[in-house]
């Protein structure tokens, strides 16, 4: 074997400025929190949600473009926003009362998580993606227990350490069989095609796939790496179950493009030669949209009905995977866009209701649409885009993924009959909860302690541009 294989692939560090001015910004915030006392921790997260909105630009065009960065920058600048709205409860859950010690490093995290994903976004071979993911899972583990005065913060952390732990053993046995079988680290078509075609070698890539894939399902949130999230999502404060449920999970597909799409060029080539691949994707597939969609069911904590939720919406975006198309990497980012847009400011919601109404159940809605008729209809527009109700992004999002198990490379398939059905029950499984929220909405009447929840302009504002995002994408979907 010729020594160039063990060569990865090349990078240039004007590639990174983005990663390298969130990282850096980190750092001068903990230097901050470090030296200067007197400094407001309530400036932490404000600052470092503009230093994400910068590095959201400076992604947009140029030498520095990059969609999948973009949207997570993006994404993390509004989770900031939210723990600047939440800081309240996050002084008192860290240091007691409305002392700030210790409250800036959330935000500290959070970019440093942030960083990690951007570079996940930029990377082309396995030593880049497995350092790009371990920045992003390490920096979640100390954000998923950061309320520290909270048992059910501490317990989301060690779930999280425990799964997450055996996850990273996973994927590095992948990466170990893969440069076995391979002889590169890179993630090119030349070499997989190679290792696929040597019947010596085909058993050890395609189980380097499947190590590869499970290591990789922990962070999309399926099945079977799923368990963690409910949990998780409860236990952890607000704004970190918002970054969890977005910024995570866009780091989570980011890597399964990556890993993905040579494997959809070999197919493109050589048609059939990787029908073991789509066969075992369609099963993980189907079982994600099941036990998401009807896990979510029964839930009566908001938070873990989301955590549900993101399990199933996960499902719904594997669909683009199941096929090996070219298109996938578009596909993806389109309903990921369309995810985040709603399920984001319903974190907002949230939050403000929980330091009002003192819990998370979902009868922290009711009578919303008679005290707060305007946020009632906001939130009312993000859980319809969620179940994908017509003129909305989630509509197009789960439209494209019926397109795309349609458009299947295994026509005739009994798996694909049966992926099919499996998304018609679970999208209309996804109307029955996200709607159940809204007659809890609309059709109770609200406490009688609490008539009118006080929503700030913060809160107010972003949850009308995502609902806006929502309409005029859901409308005018060539804007994307």
């Amino acid at each position: 074997m010729s020594t160039s294989y063990l060569i990865s692939a090349s990078y240039t560090w004007g590639q990174f400025t983005p990663v390298f001015f969130l990282a850096g910004l980190a750092i001068l915030l903990l230097l901050a929190d470090a030296f200067l006392s007197r400094l407001s921790k309530q400036a932490f997260p404000l600052i470092a949600a503009i230093g994400c909105f910068l590095a959201t630009c400076g992604m947009v065009t140029g030498p520095w473009k990059n969609p999948y960065g973009m949207l997570a920058a993006g994404s993390a600048a509004l989770c900031l926003l939210l723990a600047f709205d939440y800081r309240t409860v996050v002084h008192a859950s860290v240091a007691g009362g409305d002392r700030e010690e210790g409250s800036g490093e959330l935000s500290i995290l959070m970019l440093l998580a942030t960083a990690g994903v951007v570079a996940l976004t930029r990377a082309r071979d396995l030593i880049m993606l497995f350092v790009s993911l371990e920045t992003i899972t390490l920096s979640s583990y100390a954000l998923a227990g950061y309320f520290r005065r909270n048992r059910g913060s501490v317990e989301a952390g060690v779930k999280y350490l425990v799964l997450g732990a055996v996850s990273t053993g996973i994927l590095v046995m992948g990466i170990a069989w893969f440069f076995g079988t391979t002889g590169t680290f890179a993630l090119t078509t030349r070499f997989e095609q190679a290792a696929l075609s040597n019947p010596y070698l085909c058993i050890g890539f395609l189980l380097s796939l499947a190590l590869l894939f499970v290591g990789i399902f922990f962070k999309a949130g399926a099945v079977p790496m799923h368990t963690w999230i409910p949990d998780v999502y409860q236990g952890s404060p607000t704004p970190v179950s918002a970054f969890l449920a977005v910024v995570s999970k866009l780091a989570g597909f980011a890597a399964l493009v990556l890993l993905t799409l040579p494997l959809a060029e070999m197919h493109r080539i050589s048609a059939g030669m990787l029908k073991p691949v789509m066969f075992a994707l369609s099963i993980v597939t189907i079982a994600t949209l099941l036990v998401g969609n009807l896990g979510a069911i029964p839930q009566q904590n908001i938070k873990r009905l989301l955590g549900y939720s993101s399990i199933g919406q996960a499902g719904f975006i594997l669909v683009f995977f199941t096929g090996l198309r070219s298109s996938l990497r578009v596909d993806t980012l389109f309903y990921l866009l369309a995810y985040g847009l709603a399920t984001l400011p319903l974190f907002f919601v949230i939050g403000q209701l929980r330091m009002q109404r003192g819990n998370e159940t979902i009868s922290i809605f009711r009578g919303l649409g008679k005290t707060n008729p305007r946020i009632a209809f906001l939130t009312a527009v993000c859980l319809a885009s969620l179940a994908g109700v017509p003129l909305t992004a989630g509509f197009l999002a789960k439209l494209t993924s019926f397109r795309s198990a349609l458009m299947s490379t295994m026509p005739g398939a009994p798996i694909t009959s049966a992926l099919m059905v499996v998304m018609v029950i679970c999208a209309t499984a996804g109307f029955y909860y996200y709607f159940k929220v809204l007659r809890v909405m609309y059709w109770e009447e609200p406490p009688e302690d609490d008539l009118k929840v006080h929503f700030s302009a913060l809160s107010t504002g972003v949850l009308s541009l995502c609902v806006l995002g929502i309409l005029v994408l859901g409308v005018c979907p060539m804007l994307f």
